[in-house]
């Protein structure tokens, strides 16, 4: 019965479901994941680069994985990838087992080891390299259980583990363990009882081969055994991680070992893939963060420059951490939304605004953006540069080379912009860029003509000064005297006094925007100056600005509430949640 074509259809048909299963989940519910990944690496075809790979255990796979890592670009080839990733190495488990005489009844098995790596690759930190190097070293491990000569099989497996293991680092283990496993197997090809005595040699062999890397390497034992490219951090070895080469390794065999139940098999066969898919199912869900998805969509789109696909994520769910609120208010003033609709979203002070710097590899990298369309050149390229150099694995950025490019170009440091640019020449998706932007080089005509650089070669700091990030109100200021036409320059030094509810400064800034081409004041302005006057005087009269007649019967109905009642909170909530005035008085 297992073996009619019927159950063979049912077997391939649960693979393909599986892989469109992955495509799906990474393609529409965690695509910006695979952005994620993709900015924080920079794939050069140069035989450098390659030859760079290959002087540490596992590099060649890391290779591989970076190159596959690079079409993460669009997420939906990068979700192919993965789908075709996770579905190969299922069948190949399935193949090891039928190979050692499993039973086709547990095939449902097979899959938990891609499960496991769905799991693991849920992590923002998880890089590629990890399943390319099981696919390599199961792939070994399937060549090996083919070689029917007990000598031949031994001589290969003695010369396949040194260059397995610098190949593919600590995956090797898999390889390692099945051949231990595969002599205590029934259906290993003829072999004499003697063939037991090479198991602790294997096993001896695979320790040794690590320790041996340590004194050629400069890498640190754990890293050396576990894997030096798996995970971003290089200290830390998630616990998913040693589980998963685990069941790889040892599925096979145990398959092997199992025979079909001998009642009930067809409650067997219905239980088996439920519970997988059950416990599958939540585990990975488990496992994926779709606040982190949200910020990096944030973060992409910002990225990207598509500030109206900003707001209207924003609209349909409003975002709430400081992160996604810096992308969303960058968003509101590069489409000149930000006086009118600040406060019609979340806001947490200046955080969201301009946060402060932090030495880590993600978070000053919005504020980087912030400072580029602002015109604050050097603080943009300081941040991204940073960032670069805080990636935990010490590898360069293809996003952070393009904005370093760019602001070197801009401040006329031609040479340095040219080293950036002549490494994203030799990448797949930056190149175009990088030649177009090669021709900016040393023609100061042709900068001042392009429509985003010529406009920040203008707006950007000319004079030196002691920066502070502690008055960035202050920095604002500077920027928008030198520039008297950076209307984004004045409107974030207005919504950053605002947000710091220093009402006093706010109205020494608001006369500078006079000639900045408002066709109205905007509303979170008029909020503050409406409020303003009413501390001061006890009507209306005399108002010297034009303030809409929604505004003011807002403020004063507002204003009766929060007089009259002192649990005015929960009242005006619902109505006026998203004025100046309940941020002043209620948000913390």
């Amino acid at each position: 019965m297992e073996n009619t074509r019927k159950y063979r259809y049912l077997r391939g048909i649960a693979s393909l479901l599986f892989g469109y299963t992955i495509c799906l989940f990474w393609g529409l519910y965690y695509p910006h994941h695979l952005h994620y990944h993709e900015q924080f690496q920079l794939f050069l075809f140069t035989p450098e680069y390659g030859a760079d790979k290959c002087l540490h255990p596992g590099g060649i796979a890391e290779y591989v994985a970076e190159f596959l890592t690079q079409f993460y670009y669009f997420a939906w080839a990068g979700a192919t990838i993965l789908a075709i990733v996770l579905v190969l190495i299922q069948r190949q488990i399935n193949g090891l087992s039928k190979q050692m005489g499993a039973s086709s009844f547990w095939y449902p098995l097979s899959f938990l080891p891609s499960i496991l790596l769905w799991v693991f690759l849920c992590d923002e930190n998880a890089l590629l390299a990890f399943p390319i190097s099981i696919i390599l070293a199961l792939s070994a491990l399937i060549i090996q259980r083919k070689i029917a000569h007990p000598w031949r099989r031994i001589i290969y497996t003695l010369l396949m583990m040194p260059v397995l293991y610098w190949v593919v680092g600590g995956g090797y283990f898999i390889f390692v363990i099945g051949v231990a496993i595969g002599h205590c197997v029934k259906s290993v090809p003829a072999a004499s009882n003697k063939s037991y005595i090479w198991i602790p040699i294997y096993i001896l062999l695979g320790i040794l081969y690590p320790l041996l890397a340590q004194s050629l390497t400069q890498y640190p034992l754990l890293s050396l055994m576990t894997g030096i490219d798996y995970y971003r951090f290089p200290l830390i070895v998630p616990n998913i991680l040693l589980l998963t080469i685990a069941t790889a390794a040892i599925i096979p065999g145990a398959l092997a070992l199992l025979p079909p139940p001998a009642k009930g098999t067809k409650v067997w066969m219905a239980a088996i893939p439920t519970l997988l898919l059950i416990g599958g199912g939540t585990w990975i869900h488990a496992a994926s963060n779709p606040d982190k998805e949200e910020a990096m969509k944030y973060d992409y789109l910002t990225r990207m420059k598509q500030w109206n696909k900003i707001i209207k994520a924003a609209e349909n769910k409003e975002p709430n951490s400081p992160f996604s609120v810096t992308c969303l208010n960058l968003a509101l003033a590069k489409t000149g939304q930000l006086g009118d609709r600040m406060f019609h979203f979340y806001q947490n002070g200046t955080e969201g605004l301009i946060p402060t710097f932090q030495r880590d590899f993600t978070s000053p990298l919005p504020t980087s953006e912030i400072f580029y369309h602002l015109g604050m050149i050097n603080s943009s390229q300081r941040y991204m540069f940073e960032a670069m150099e805080a990636i935990p694995d010490y590898k360069k950025s293809g996003r952070a080379y393009m904005r370093l490019a760019e602001t070197n170009l801009i401040n006329g440091q031609y040479a340095v912009a040219a080293k950036y640019l002549r490494a994203l020449r030799q990448t797949l998706f930056y190149k175009k860029w990088a030649t177009n932007a090669m021709s900016y080089l040393n023609d100061e005509e042709k900068i001042e003509k392009h429509p985003e650089w010529g406009w920040l070669r203008k707006a950007r700091y000319t004079e030196d000064f002691l920066f502070s990030d502690t008055e960035m109100d202050v920095m604002l200021g500077l920027l928008l005297q030198h520039n008297k036409s950076n209307r984004m320059a004045f409107e974030y030094m207005l919504a950053y006094v605002l947000q710091k509810k220093d009402l006093e400064r706010f109205m020494n800034y608001y006369p500078l925007g006079k000639n900045l081409g408002y066709n109205h004041i905007p509303i979170s302005y008029q909020e503050a100056l409406i409020f303003i006057w009413t501390q001061q005087h006890p009507n209306f009269q005399g108002l010297p600005w034009s303030i809409s007649r929604d505004v003011l019967e807002g403020v004063s109905e507002f204003a009766r509430v929060y007089m009259k009642r002192k649990d005015s909170e929960p009242i005006l909530r619902p109505k006026y949640e998203k004025t100046f005035w309940y941020y002043l008085l209620f948000r913390k």
